[in-house]
């Protein structure tokens, strides 16, 4: 089994090729690091999340659809999708960025 290596140098090429208006922003993992999907903070005012494995990819599309519907019958703030990163050659499966 490949083990994908989610880290800060994985987020910032990301971020280069993407979303280049970020990419020199700082970067830092959010601990602890989570089963499900990495988080990585980007400066002070977003965050990357990546999904660790394939059977989890399939839950982005879910929470990016779900998250701002139920974000409007909770009590509690719930992070707000700022933007979809795609699959590509330098990560399998898509992934988001949401405010922080």
């Amino acid at each position: 089994m490949n083990t994908l290596l989610i880290d800060e140098a994985l987020v910032r090429r990301l971020l280069a090729r993407h979303f280049p208006r970020w990419a020199n922003w700082s970067i830092g993992e959010v601990a602890p690091g989570g089963c499900d999907n990495r988080t990585f903070r980007i400066g002070d005012a977003l965050l990357a999340r990546l999904p660790s494995a394939a059977h989890y990819a399939a839950a982005v599309a879910t929470e990016q659809q779900w998250l701002p519907v139920l974000s409007k019958h909770l009590p509690l703030e719930v992070p707000e999708l700022v933007t979809t990163g795609p699959a590509d050659d330098l990560f399998p499966w898509p992934w988001s960025i949401y405010r922080w």
